[in-house]
């Protein structure tokens, strides 16, 4: 089967019209229609009624139904034969939610591209349920996320622990605790306790978020109902308020330590202590997938063993607290 062929066929039905079909490939309408007509001879039926205008037969429908696997098989079998050659080139589609990346690429990407220089990098960027089914589907070879994962094809790899941090503003220690508020701070460093802060303003993700869920069951179990002065779905953003003394987030280990992350930023706003929620519940596991049922390019097998080097010996300071960072 001519692969031109197939793929031209999608976008036609897709689109229901040889001319903006035509206008996306950017070939002529006569050209297109040569295309398809090539591939209706070879496979012996007509894929599309073309009266008044363009609909799908019954074997144009179901072409469109197995066409991506067919594509997706091929595709496989044309990344292990660029493997066997031993000159690892191509495309490696990483996953990622939204903010995560921010942490996670600026630490990973250049150690990659320093060895491997003529693989090209696309990211997808999604909520977590997205980028599993993109997983489960073909449409990335890889995710970054959190264990566990759900998708019953996912092979996983844990590459670090990512313990959840309380961002306190100084000024609000300071207020709470006075002439002891020296001696709280180093004693938070190593454990905090979270019923201190039961009357003071948090600023949390939005109800549905992983972390949330995570800081929820926290509270409950310490019988604290917080004062939440907003609510956020960007961690970035939470944090930032709180870095304005509006209140106090809830922030990962992996962005305190980021360099291009807020936390690194040098600036006039309010001095922060990270302390750590002493807790197994509150500790994340970050973990890269792949999906085990279809062919993994060695592009990508390295990108793992690099990401799991890297993650699992990164040094960085939190900014001032707790001091076995330091």
């Amino acid at each position: 089967m001519n692969f031109t062929n197939l793929n031209y066929f999608l976008v036609v039905a897709e689109e229901m019209n040889i001319t903006r079909a035509a206008n996306r490939l950017h070939i002529s309408q006569q050209a297109l229609s040569n295309h398809i007509t090539k591939l209706e001879d070879e496979i012996g039926t007509q894929l599309f009624e073309r009266n008044p205008g363009l609909s799908l037969t019954y074997a144009g429908a179901r072409l469109v139904e197995t066409s991506g696997q067919i594509l997706d098989i091929h595709s496989q079998f044309l990344s292990e034969v660029k493997d066997l050659s031993g000159d690892i080139k191509g495309e490696l589609t990483i996953g990622i939610t939204y903010t995560r990346g921010q942490a996670l690429l600026p630490l990973l990407l250049p150690a990659y591209r320093a060895t491997h220089p003529n693989v090209n990098i696309r990211i997808e960027e999604a909520n977590a349920v997205s980028l599993e089914d993109m997983l489960q589907h073909g449409a990335v070879d890889l995710i970054l996320g959190f264990s566990p994962f759900f998708s019953p094809s996912a092979e996983v790899t844990e590459l670090s622990a990512d313990r959840l941090f309380l961002a306190v503003p100084v000024s609000i220690m300071e207020q709470l605790f006075g002439d002891e508020c020296q001696k709280k701070r180093e004693e938070f460093s190593e454990a905090v306790d979270i019923t201190a802060f039961r009357n003071q303003p948090f600023i949390l993700l939005k109800k549905g978020d992983r972390i949330r869920t995570i800081v929820d069951s926290y509270f409950k179990k310490h019988q604290i109902v917080p004062h939440v002065f907003c609510e956020s779905a960007n961690i970035q953003t939470a944090f930032a308020l709180a870095k304005k003394g509006l209140g106090i987030a809830v922030y990962p280990e992996m962005f305190l330590r980021g360099e291009t992350t807020l936390s690194a930023a040098m600036g006039t706003d309010e001095e922060m202590d990270y302390y750590p929620l002493g807790s197994s519940a509150t500790t994340e596991h970050l973990a890269i997938a792949y999906n085990k049922d279809r062919y993994l390019p060695r592009a990508a097998q390295e990108f793992i063993d690099l990401a799991k080097n890297i993650l699992q010996n990164v040094t960085g300071n939190v900014p001032r607290i707790p001091p076995e960072f330091q």
